[in-house]
């Protein structure tokens, strides 16, 4: 597979570069220690999703357990960055409580269910739903804020945005794909290449955005 075939048939994987190499531009030390985690942590994803595509691509490896790894941490990132971002006392117990579930369930999911070497989409339904619930909390936040600030001038507004999307489009289809794999394989693939990918485009351009208000704001 040459380059070009890669990037043709793995475009996502540009936007995903286009928001690392925005953060490397925007990035500033007075940043809040949330906005510095999301921030490293995109970059770490850019170049572990660029190994998971390479894996497929060029050695026609299965490389879902890069993924599974990659969720994992996303989903606690996006925890850590919500529980410094909403003010209600409930959301954040439920959060501090999350950061002791997960990783168990994980390891039970890893040793007795999914194993390590298929997508883990009880984790991904499980935590995506919940990271909904926090996106939709902080754009509620926002909606019964005194303030009177532009909304698409908040980042973390952008944000919510990516992960309240991109979640409610790939929650759905994780939470079927086993179904679909074994009863409907031509749907399942069709629907991840037009759908899913698509999907992840976006999260990547909105994700973007939210750092580059990051980045005016600061000037």
């Amino acid at each position: 597979m040459s380059l070009f075939q890669f990037l043709t048939e793995y475009y996502p994987i540009v936007f995903v570069w286009v928001s690392g190499i925005t953060i490397m531009i925007v990035y500033r030390n007075s940043w809040p220690l949330s906005f510095k985690i999301l921030a490293f942590f995109i970059l770490f994803y850019t170049i572990g999703d660029t190994t998971g595509n390479i894996m497929a691509a060029f050695y026609k490896m299965r490389n879902h357990f890069v993924y599974n790894f990659l969720y994992t941490i996303q989903f606690i990132i996006i925890a850590i960055f919500f529980y410094y971002q909403l003010n209600s006392s409930l959301i954040k117990r439920a959060i501090f409580y999350f950061f002791f579930i997960f990783p168990l369930f994980v390891i039970v999911n890893s040793i007795w269910f999914q194993g390590t070497y298929t997508l883990q989409t009880f984790s991904y339904v499980l935590v995506g739903s919940f990271a909904i619930l926090l996106s939709v909390a902080y754009l509620w936040q926002l909606y019964i804020s005194v303030e009177t600030h532009s909304i698409f001038r908040d980042p973390v507004f952008w944000f919510s945005l990516t992960w309240l999307l991109n979640f409610a489009i790939t929650v759905p289809y994780f939470g079927m794909l086993n179904y679909l794999i074994k009863n409907f394989p031509a749907l399942a693939l069709n629907y991840y290449l037009i759908v899913v990918d698509i999907s992840d485009c976006l999260r990547s351009i909105l994700l973007t955005i939210g750092f580059l208000c990051m980045g005016a704001a600061k000037k």
